[in-house]
């Protein structure tokens, strides 16, 4: 998952990114309490076909410059 830099992890909320009442109607609001919320952050893992289109990404980058 990728935020922006000014994002945040809201939970029932979300306070930074605007939200289109238009488009966007809860039913209500969320009145859960979260006791714990574990993040892993982990490197990603490329399959080789992943490897090979970012080689090719990394030659047609060189190629134009």
């Amino acid at each position: 998952m990728i935020l922006q830099w000014d994002e945040s992890f809201d939970i029932g909320s979300d306070t930074l990114t605007g939200v289109n009442d238009a488009d966007y109607r809860p039913p209500f609001a969320l009145t859960a309490k979260l006791n714990k919320l574990t993040l892993k952050v982990d490197r990603p893992q490329l399959s080789p076909e992943d490897i090979k289109k970012l080689e090719a990404a990394e030659r047609e980058h060189k190629a134009s410059q």
